[in-house]
């Protein structure tokens, strides 16, 4: 009974990893599709490789959760090697592998690197034991230096190249005003909307203009020595008829 559950967890655990893997690989190939066939930018680049570091994330969690029996105990033995194609492994593979024959066994169930590989690691191994604690330290300390220069040295640069572009656009604004006034009325209006105080202020003065030559124009007509208008003369003589007019003339 107990050996039907292993086998029964190690069967669902594989499917799973099954799953994680070929989501893995159908990204793998939908991003070297995108790279051989659409011009890509950055940005998207960066998405891609983002999709792909959260899936290969889950797949690790995946491996390393408690559910997940630890493979590593388990033996691989080949169950069938044949010289003849197998259609399922076909289909399986993608037609990477037509035969599970003497030379495919090898590469495929290899729990071991390659020679070159193994050698290439065992000597970074050794060469990483012989160093001694104090020459470590001395290597971290000289890699946290040379770290901290190259950064100050990054800072710097900017801190030029931003000092030279606001030294370029000062010195642009001043040689020609018309920019300075272009980029105030883009950015604040300025110049585009009618000021309100300077039409009533121009309102008042005309107002005021009237009013003022009217008055003089009257002041003028009441000065004494000069011929008052028609308009007056007549309006007067409307006023006070000549004393003589109605009576008949004396004749004694």
């Amino acid at each position: 009974m107990r050996m039907q559950q292993e086998e029964k967890l190690i069967e669902t655990s594989l499917e799973a990893i099954t799953s994680r893997v070929q989501e893995v690989r159908d990204s793998v190939h939908t991003f070297l599709a995108k790279l051989e066939r659409e011009p890509l930018n950055w940005p998207s680049v960066l998405d891609n490789f983002a999709l792909l570091s959260g899936q290969v994330s889950t797949l690790t969690k995946l491996l390393k959760g408690d559910k997940t029996p630890a493979l590593r105990n388990l033996v691989l033995l080949p169950v069938l090697v044949q010289q003849e194609q197998d259609e399922e492994l076909v289909k399986i593979s993608q037609g990477r592998i037509p035969a599970f024959n003497h030379e495919v066994v090898p590469d495929h169930l290899r729990t071991k690197y390659e020679p070159e590989v193994e050698e290439a690691e065992q000597s970074l191994v050794v060469a990483s034991a012989s160093i001694t604690q104090e020459n470590a330290q001395k290597q971290i300390n000289h890699l946290n230096e040379l770290l901290t220069t190259l950064t100050d040295i990054i800072t710097s640069a900017k801190e030029d190249w931003e000092g030279e572009q606001n030294s370029a656009s000062r010195s642009t604004s001043s040689t020609n005003p018309d920019i300075g006034a272009l980029v105030a009325a883009v950015t604040f209006g300025k110049g585009l909307k009618p000021n309100k105080t300077t039409n009533s202020s121009k309102t008042r003065t005309s107002t005021s203009s009237e009013q003022g030559s009217a008055q003089w124009m009257n002041n003028k007509a009441d000065q004494p020595g000069k011929h008052p208008s028609s308009i007056k003369t007549e309006l007067k003589a409307a006023a006070s008829p000549h004393p003589y007019a109605g009576r008949p003339p004396n004749r004694s």
